[in-house]
């Protein structure tokens, strides 16, 4: 049934019109937003309906096994149905875009195409896919895209009637690509003040709450105020980083300059929003950020620094947390991380433990001491008159 909402995220909303069979959309169309429209919408899933119907008469598909068992085609829509319902909006993107080049690649091979029968895609042509995906994005996207689809297989397996539960995952059993992996950019501290200086104060404001925090970018981006215990100097901070998508709730204690911080933004609100964080730059001034990726681009090449994004700032502050002794158990509630593993692999990729350089400076000096050469000692007095009598 044709349906009134928003094709985009604070868009207009439009009719759209929309046909499902057997629990998959089958067919969708965008219309306008007036009564018309909807007769339009309306009418439109009446005769896609017909012609579909049509269609598979004209088929006249026979009872065979093979009618039972799955393509690809059905395997990706099931699970990205599933991925949009259960995970986070960043995590489906990059499921999606994972099937994208799949479904890709095989409409564009000779002997493959998408609505092949999963039981006919073996070892090799998973090997295939994986080796052109290095040669055309390179071994990290190559390895991304072997996760994705062999999270995809085990999750077939487990719930989709139909699929080749006795056929073993093709992509597991294609090994990794080697992969070059850059280390991430940590700004300096002075580089932070530097880019702190030059900001406006509502910005300064934002900048000092992402340090004092260690907070993740859409943590801040999303604050609103009822989440701002200014009283009891508490910030619950929400996140979706768990396997499942859930939203996780963590309250963290405020400082006393964050607490100032926090106050100053309740007496100087602008705009309707709820949000703590609301965009001053005309004509946005008051709504709340969407990205804000534009802010650190700006404010980096206004203080002539090389440019660092807001989650650098999380890593700065743990940064600065290692290099002044703190606790892992400290670091790792400061962080909100749920395993100390996660805290401490994430601590030495930024080579940040204050333990390891003392470590290492406990090996300088270890080599055997030199020989210092010294002067020769000072000729007796009886050599010095025997050398006087011979001149």
């Amino acid at each position: 049934m044709a349906t009134f909402i928003s094709k985009k995220k604070d868009g207009p909303k439009r009719w759209k019109g929309q046909v499902w069979k057997d629990g998959k959309m089958v067919a969708v169309k965008w219309f306008g937003s007036t009564k018309a429209e909807q007769r339009a919408a309306i009418a439109w899933e009446e005769q896609t309906k017909k012609d579909l119907a049509e269609a598979a008469k004209r088929q006249m598909p026979t009872l065979t096994d093979s009618c039972q068992k799955l393509t690809i085609l059905e395997w990706a829509h099931a699970y990205l149905e599933e991925c949009e319902r259960r995970n986070a909006a960043s995590t489906f993107k990059t499921k999606r875009t994972g099937f994208k080049f799949f479904v890709h690649y095989l409409s564009a091979t000779k002997d493959l195409f998408p609505n092949m029968l999963i039981e006919h895609f073996g070892r090799r042509e998973a090997r295939l896919y994986l080796a052109h995906q290095k040669d055309q994005r390179g071994p990290n996207s190559s390895n991304k895209a072997r996760k994705v689809l062999t999270t995809a297989w085990r999750w077939g397996a487990a719930y989709l009637d139909g699929f080749p539960v006795d056929m073993p995952d093709p992509f597991l059993s294609c090994q990794r690509y080697p992969e070059l992996r850059t280390p991430r950019y940590i700004p300096p501290e002075a580089d932070f003040w530097k880019v702190y200086a030059v900001a406006p104060v509502r910005e300064q404001a934002l900048l000092s709450c992402y340090l004092n925090l260690a907070a993740r970018k859409s943590e801040l981006l999303r604050l609103t105020w009822e989440e701002v215990d200014i009283a009891r100097k508490i910030v619950t901070l929400s996140t979706c980083k768990s396997r499942t998508g859930t939203v996780k709730r963590d309250k963290m204690p405020m400082n006393t300059e964050l607490q100032t911080i926090m106050l100053w933004l309740w007496e100087n609100r602008q705009g309707d929003s709820n949000h703590v964080f609301t965009c001053s730059v005309e004509p946005f001034c008051g709504q709340p950020y969407k990205s804000a990726a534009h802010v650190m681009k700006r404010l980096c090449a206004r203080a002539g620094v090389k440019r660092f994004g807001f989650h650098a700032i999380r890593h700065l502050a743990a940064t600065i947390l290692a290099q002044e002794g703190h606790s892992l158990f400290s670091i790792q509630h400061s962080l909100r991380h749920e395993k100390q593993s996660t805290t401490d692999r994430y601590l030495h990729s930024l080579g940040a433990f204050k333990e390891v350089e003392e470590a290492l400076d406990s090996l300088a000096g270890r080599a055997p001491a030199k020989v210092l050469p010294f002067p020769s000692p000072p000729a007796s007095s009886s050599e010095n008159v025997r050398v006087r009598r011979a001149n």
